[in-house]
């Protein structure tokens, strides 16, 4: 077997690199826990990756976009016939190594395992990773229940240009203390809307029927069949403007999302919320949704 550190900056690497992760998840992964990690790797503009091989298949697969002084590593992957624990370890190694050498300014990994197993959890033990977050999916049928006691909202289309000033108030209010959502930018905007995933309809608009403003907004975003796994729907964003907290806004925008989704033929909905929001946990319940997988994180800071 064979450890190499690669540079994707080309469309024809970052798809070479798709098409090795897909393989390998396909092998070391039930079709259930599939989702689409590798499908958007074309809108990075620097990828690395370390690559463990036995023959031409990849065995072991660590990477993330190069993308500012924090990495996250998003693919942490092992065929399951393998020694999982060492191979991550000699992954991340490597990628560390290499990203020393070359005096990137690099100042934190942080690294995902989806789902987490008994090798990530040995893996990051070995090398002394501090434990950062743990995010739980949730799975729901669609459509939901229409027996469940809220009052439905009417929501309208996002247009982009008319509605995005407004989107990243409420985003950037909502989400003031959040590490991944907070200080979105009209550049973040941009990146998100080239995505090919990204539907306009998908993002779900609520405004105060008495003053017009947007109070809150539901953003959906729906994962093609990959991997023998069905299509899925998923509850991407849901944010609610600071001063329309407390009005039971909660249930009612995931519901409207929900129903976006169902509407185009979906019949599983899905989610990430963090493990420790228990306010979040108990609206999730109140539609249907239980616990699917659950993915962790470690960082290591390298300054």
């Amino acid at each position: 077997m064979t450890v190499q550190v690669l540079h994707a900056t080309t469309p024809e690497q970052l798809s070479d690199v798709s098409r090795r992760g897909q393989q390998l998840m396909a092998r070391a992964l039930e079709p259930t826990l599939h989702d689409d990690r590798f499908d958007q790797l074309s809108t990075q503009s620097s990828y690395i990756l370390a690559l463990k091989t036995e023959g031409d298949e990849a065995v072991g697969f660590v990477g993330g976009a190069l993308d500012g002084p924090e990495v996250n590593l998003e693919c942490l992957v092992v065929d399951g016939s393998t020694e999982g624990e060492s191979t991550l370890v000699a992954l991340y190694n490597a990628l560390k190594g290499d990203i020393d050498r070359s005096a990137r300014p690099v100042e934190t990994l942080i690294s995902w395992a989806k789902p987490t197993t008994d090798a990530h959890e040995a893996f990051a033990s070995a090398l002394g990773l501090t434990p950062h977050r743990q995010l739980h999916q949730l799975r729901c049928r669609l459509p939901i229940d229409e027996s469940l006691a809220f009052s439905p909202l009417l929501t309208r289309d996002f247009e982009p240009g008319r509605d995005d000033e407004d989107l990243l108030r409420v985003n950037n209010r909502a989400f003031a203390n959040h590490p991944d959502q907070g200080r979105h930018t009209r550049a973040t905007l941009r990146q998100i809307f080239a995505e090919p995933w990204f539907r306009p309809e998908g993002v779900r608009l609520y405004h105060d029927e008495s003053t017009g403003e947007l109070a809150g907004f539901c953003w959906t975003k729906i994962h093609e069949s990959t991997g023998g796994a069905e299509s899925l729907g998923e509850i991407f964003v849901i944010g609610v403007d600071p001063d329309y907290h407390g009005r039971g806004l909660g249930v009612p925008m995931t519901a409207a999302g929900l129903s976006w989704l169902a509407s185009q033929g979906l019949t599983t909905g899905m989610l990430y919320v963090e493990a420790d929001n228990a306010p979040a946990l108990r609206t999730y319940d109140k539609l249907g949704f239980s616990l699917h997988r659950t993915d962790r994180s470690w960082l290591e800071r390298l300054v």
